[in-house]
């Protein structure tokens, strides 16, 4: 008759979902030049001490502070879930973009001891025993190699059974990430892992493949490939390129898997409408019972308008995927790239839409959900 003082299940929840990570930086170790792996471990006085469970393949979703701007980037993690079960610490490796806003953050700023906010683990990019076959194929590209060394990791350990080949394309390489362990990983288990390396931009002496990832490269190096399940992770070019490659296998669309591709130049897209490039729309934005004007440019995710702006709603994947974002559109006119549309069909019809991976055609009018944390203050930088 008494209610119980806690709740054992919101507890449990709580300790394997955790919403939110408080971080600090263990170490960092570079793998290239232009890449960095970032070891982190629970800050001292965290509400969550053990880190929590996670899939191989899955990312978390980081908030930055930069120039007084609140913004939020997804990195996929390179470790284990049996690493971080046995060190208690989570490795994400991020690769500095030439454009790149937070990745520049991130290298300039992110040193051991520093303080880091992320989300608990999120997404759909893993292995799946009761849906992909045994016999997989790993396509990677440039820092899309990051996911796979989870997997990788993971599936050694813990599904004997299974047999992989991965297939990593990269300009050069000196740009080749986690290149000794791969070549070791296969060495040892030669009968479960193979490895190829495929550049774009080789050296005269490069002795092994040189070009793109196509269909008849993927069939000289993959046996019976049609009899496969395919993990994709790359710049979102490789998608578009590779869902047309892959097509002539004949495979069931539940044989494909794709991490979530991230942000792209969107004016390139052959569907996006050359008549608006350019263009700066206005962005009527209603959060609760306040209402602001923003501008949003017509190359630019309606996210990044918000964030520019100085407002914050909530966000993770930031590829128009997860739904976290989520908001009503009262007005106007967006586009979304039809391979990244995660919205059901019932959202479709009554108007909501995913800012991060939507793009303005006119004037909007939307509503976005309130973010717990206060908005930081506009600025003129740019996310």
């Amino acid at each position: 008759a008494a209610p119980l003082p806690a709740d054992p299940l919101r507890a449990l929840t709580e300790h394997l979902h955790p919403e939110r990570l408080d971080l600090v930086v263990r170490e960092v170790r570079p793998e290239t030049e232009a890449v960095r792996t970032y070891i982190l471990e629970p800050a001292p006085g965290a509400r969550v001490k053990q880190l929590p469970v996670f899939r191989a393949g899955q990312y978390v979703s980081v908030e930055l502070e930069i120039g007084g701007l609140r913004v939020t980037r997804p990195y996929s993690i390179s470790c284990s879930p049996a690493d971080t079960a046995e060190s208690n610490t989570l490795e994400l490796t991020i690769q500095r973009r030439e454009k790149g806003f937070a990745a520049a953050h991130i290298r300039e700023q992110w040193r051991p001891g520093s303080r880091v906010t992320a989300s608990g683990p999120l997404g759909q990019f893993y292995y799946e025993p009761l849906r992909d076959l045994r016999q997989l194929v790993f396509l990677a590209g440039g820092c899309g190699i990051t996911p796979f060394r989870s997997l990788w990791r993971d599936l050694r350990e813990s599904h004997p059974g299974v047999v992989c080949t991965l297939i990593y394309g990269s300009d050069r390489q000196e740009e080749l990430v986690f290149r000794s362990e791969l070549e070791k990983l296969a060495a040892e288990l030669p009968d479960r892992f193979r490895v190829h390396f495929v550049l774009a931009e080789p050296d005269p002496g490069w002795p092994g493949p040189a070009g793109l990832l196509t269909a008849e490269r993927i069939r000289q190096l993959v046996d019976d490939p049609g009899g496969k399940s395919y993990f994709i992770c790359g710049p979102p070019a490789m998608y578009r390129f590779l869902e047309a490659e892959l097509r002539g296998f004949g495979l069931p669309p539940g044989r494909i898997r794709s991490e979530a591709c991230g942000q792209e130049d969107v004016s390139r897209r052959p569907d996006f409408p050359a008549a608006v490039s350019g263009r700066v729309f206005s962005l009527r934005v209603i959060e609760g019972g306040n209402r602001r004007d923003i501008p949003a440019r017509a190359d630019e995710t309606v996210l990044n308008a918000l964030e520019r702006a100085g407002l914050a709603p909530p966000a993770q994947c930031r590829s128009g995927i997860c739904g976290y974002c989520r908001s009503r559109l009262t007005s106007g006119r967006v586009y979304v790239p039809p391979e990244t549309d995660g919205r059901r069909q019932a959202d479709r019809r009554f108007g909501y839409f995913h800012p991060c991976y939507s793009y303005p055609l006119t004037d909007l009018e939307i509503r976005v959900p309130d973010n717990p944390l206060p908005p930081a203050a506009a600025k003129d930088s740019e996310p």
